[in-house]
């Protein structure tokens, strides 16, 4: 048994196939084959040195079927269940034309295709490329959901002291609201210790305390303490949509209602710091993904935040509105920031581009936005 790695001098980095069969003259044909079409080629013989291989990392395994000591169903299942390789290509090698059974078993044990030997080249070529650019798009798609992410929760730093102003507001007048009400109770255990002595001196009590008044304060801070409540939940509860990493799937919505739950985060932040104009009219949509069309409303109003900065408060103004025509439903954010050059509207779209210093955005909110609307 023995393992071969074939790195090459190359700089740029190229895919890693590993070929993994315990016949040499194969291992020779498979190298041959790849090398010739400009991969990185790692070899092994035995199912150990090849799970060793895969734990250094390549990008793609060509793996026999049938090996000594461990064979290829074996080592495929132990590669799956590596959560860091749930999606690594594998690639069957074997000689058992037209067995279907053979063929069920590989693929209950996570492989993505078969070739059969002895392999025709251009068909090997074109599966591995294959799969190499489905597990390329597959990894693009993961980093852009992570660097998505990424933006959403740079956007709720810029907005957490408006929000934690939102909480503190509800908060404060629950707190005084009970407080309140521990007097009150006190006011409604001696009204009842009273009666219990005498209807007289209850209802004595009473006078001398307002007690009616007091009922009727009672009633309207438990109202004003539960509203109170409910707002904090509310934040809370959007705090926790905004941060969560999965869209919630598809769903009949109103981009009014929409742009509302997005307001409810982020207006304080705004109002303080500019005029802000509301115009949220019915615009429903048949199904769209919430959570997303959410993400998007507080990139653009963080976008118009930030177009706003060093100008006088005095000409700070974002308008956010909603409505439908015959064909479509829209949402506008506009702003009378610095606006944009031409050179900078032509690549306003572009993963990565950001006209802001380091450290203040990913380049990442209008392409995503873009990818969602």
């Amino acid at each position: 048994m023995h393992a071969r790695y074939d790195p090459a001098p190359n700089p740029t980095p190229r895919p890693t196939i590993l070929v993994v069969d315990d016949e040499e003259a194969n291992v020779k044909l498979m190298r041959t084959y790849l090398k010739v079409e400009g991969f990185e080629v790692a070899t092994a013989s035995c199912g150990r040195d090849a799970l060793e291989l895969v734990r250094r990392g390549v990008d793609l395994v060509l793996l026999d079927i049938r090996m000594p000591g461990m064979d290829g169903l074996e080592v495929c299942r132990r590669i799956r269940a590596d959560g860091a390789n749930a999606r690594l290509p594998v690639v069957f090698l074997t000689a058992e034309l037209g067995d279907p059974d053979s063929e069920v078993e590989g693929l209950a044990a996570g492989a993505d295709e078969f070739l059969h030997k002895p392999v025709h080249r251009p068909a090997l070529v074109a599966r591995v490329r294959n799969l190499l650019r489905l597990a390329n798009a597959e990894r693009d798609r993961q980093l852009m959901a992570q660097l998505a992410q990424a933006e959403k929760l740079a956007a709720i730093g810029q907005i957490a002291a408006g929000v934690a102003h939102e909480i503190n507001n509800p908060l404060a007048f629950i707190l005084s609201n009970l407080a309140t009400l521990t007097t009150y109770v006190g006011d409604v255990t001696r009204v009842l210790d009273a009666y219990r002595s005498s209807k007289e001196n209850g209802l004595a009590t009473e006078r001398e305390l307002d007690f009616a008044q007091t009922l009727e304060d009672i009633g309207s801070l438990i109202r004003e303490t539960s509203e109170g409540g409910q707002r904090v939940r509310a934040i809370v509860q959007g705090l926790k949509s905004f941060s969560r990493t999965d869209d919630g799937g598809a769903e009949p919505l109103d981009l009014s209602e929409v742009a509302a739950s997005t307001l409810l985060l982020t207006e304080r932040e705004i109002s303080s710091r500019a005029t802000l104009s509301k115009e949220l009219s019915a615009a429903p949509v048949e199904r769209a993904p919430r959570n997303k069309l959410e993400q998007v409303v507080l990139n653009l109003l963080v976008n118009a935040l930030q177009a706003l900065n060093g100008r006088d408060l005095r000409d700070c103004r974002i308008r956010i509105a909603t409505g439908q025509d015959a064909t479509q439903a829209w949402l506008s954010v506009s702003d009378s920031g610095c606006g944009m050059a031409p050179a900078v509207c032509a690549r306003l779209f572009e993963p990565f581009f950001t006209t802001k210093p380091v450290g203040e955005g990913t380049g990442m909110g209008l392409s995503f936005s873009d990818n969602v609307i």
